[in-house]
């Protein structure tokens, strides 16, 4: 395996819209999802039970809506482009999403080449309402980002993403690319990241980063959990 590997979330990484989130509010009355999401800001909800209640919720029936209305999603600006510099580079690409699978696969459909595996969660439409399946179900998450990551032997994770979902990837990725609800959490906890807006930024970090090497390594801290770490950023070249 690589000594180095990019893991990239889904639902508003690759594309430009939560699409997650906008496929729970599309089916479910505006007063569940809102109660729904204090429960999760309380504490009261981990996000693997938010996102599975809501889906209990919701008929079967309403998946070909939310695959249709994730067809209309743009990919992010860059990320083709993204892809064919890491297969220069030597650097295997892994999707990992907390959506489900059958619109993931739809929308990853056309860069397959380029991607070595793509995670997401497994959905069950015989009966009344959608049931996700996941082979990585966590404590707090329904996707476990971290023990998908654990399947590989890279020296160096790598990450891109933009919500709660992936903060547990990060802490677990020694290089981070953050916009978003991301890296406001990652600044709350002082850890390191480069910020992006689209592929194009990350790009033009990793390839700078090839030619010039990375910035001096930031000072390895403890985080809450007593585990040690030491991450790094990568030189974001101005536009």
């Amino acid at each position: 395996m690589s000594s180095k590997i990019l893991f990239i979330d889904f639902d508003g990484t690759v594309t430009s819209e939560e699409t997650l989130d906008a496929a729970i509010g599309m089916c479910l009355p505006r007063e569940m999802v809102l109660d729904g999401l204090k429960r999760l800001q309380s504490g009261g909800w981990t996000l693997g039970e938010a996102v599975t209640f809501a889906f209990e919720q919701i008929p079967s029936s309403r998946l070909a809506d939310i695959i249709e209305y994730v067809r209309t999603v743009p990919v992010r600006p860059g990320f083709d482009e993204l892809l064919d510099s890491m297969k220069d580079m030597g650097i295997p690409v892994v999707v990992i999403s907390g959506g489900l699978k059958p619109y993931v696969d739809e929308k990853i459909e056309p860069y397959i080449d380029k991607i070595l595996d793509v995670y997401s969660l497994d959905v069950d439409v015989s009966g009344p309402f959608i049931k996700l399946n996941s082979d990585f179900k966590g404590k707090t998450d329904f996707m476990d980002k971290p023990a998908v990551m654990k399947q590989y032997s890279q020296d160096i994770a790598i990450c891109v993403g933009d919500g709660y979902s992936d903060i547990e990837m990060a802490m677990a990725s020694q290089k981070i690319f953050a916009r978003g609800v991301l890296a406001e959490e990652l600044k709350k906890k002082g850890i390191p990241f480069t910020e992006w807006e689209d592929f194009y930024d990350v790009k033009k970090a990793m390839e700078a980063s090839a030619r010039h090497g990375l910035l001096p390594p930031k000072p390895c801290f403890e985080d809450k959990r007593g585990r040690t770490l030491c991450p790094n950023v990568f030189y974001l070249p101005k536009r």
